[in-house]
């Protein structure tokens, strides 16, 4: 359906760097300083390895000891270990011990919505008329369409919510839990904004890892 739409165009790294923190919960009484090594779980929902793989990233440039994504895999195929029944105290024990591990990271990617792009004609900056309506996402222009005049290229953001936990492999128990929902220029750059603040937001408690540079 065709909408019309007035729409003032905002530069797109203004609209990308505004500060978002994670919102945080974590155990006060809990003892991080015995965490040495973690595992990150692949995470539920859509581009789930994705936000594992950036999770692993994230830890790995704060100086954290992560077990390699492939071992954790083949381990829990070994054990006939679903990602979705993995984290109830005995098997969360079990996989710690296999591994060597003293917690696990989980999660779930709650949304995960690809940037789109638009051929828009009969526009004048900074005004636009006649877009398709999109839900979700930043509108931002790209610029205009060489050979097209009064035509130029829109895009959305790309949206992204991520939900993580750090869970210790001994009680079963949740050490530190965290949500964010970020806007980036796709999803892979989303997701690791978001992974890179929840384990920034950890460097306070967890004596394990250091500011990265």
């Amino acid at each position: 359906m065709k909408t019309t739409l007035t729409l003032l165009l905002t530069a797109p790294l203004a609209l990308l760097a505004a500060c978002v923190t994670p919102n945080v919960a974590y155990n006060p009484r809990a003892d991080f300083s015995a965490i040495k090594r973690v595992a990150v779980i692949s995470f539920g929902g859509p581009q789930g390895d994705l936000a594992a793989d950036l999770m692993t990233q994230s830890l790995l440039s704060h100086g954290a000891d992560v077990v390699e994504r492939q071992q954790l895999d083949s381990t829990m195929k070994e054990q006939s270990m679903s990602a979705s029944g993995s984290f109830d105290p005995a098997t969360a024990k079990q996989l710690g011990k296999l591994l060597g591990v003293d917690a696990l990271f989980i999660g779930s990617v709650a949304e995960s919505t690809p940037q789109s792009s638009y051929l828009v004609s009969g526009a004048q900056n900074p005004i636009v008329a006649n877009v398709t309506q999109v839900s979700g996402g930043t509108v931002y222009s790209q610029g205009s369409v060489l050979g097209m005049p009064n035509a130029q290229i829109l895009s959305t953001t790309a949206n992204v919510a991520l939900i993580s936990r750090m869970v210790d492999v001994q009680t079963g128990s949740i050490l530190w839990s965290a949500s964010m929902s970020y806007e980036g220029f796709d999803i892979t750059s989303a997701m690791s904004a978001i992974t890179d603040a929840f384990i920034s937001s950890m460097t306070p408690i967890w004596p394990g890892l250091y500011k990265a540079k």
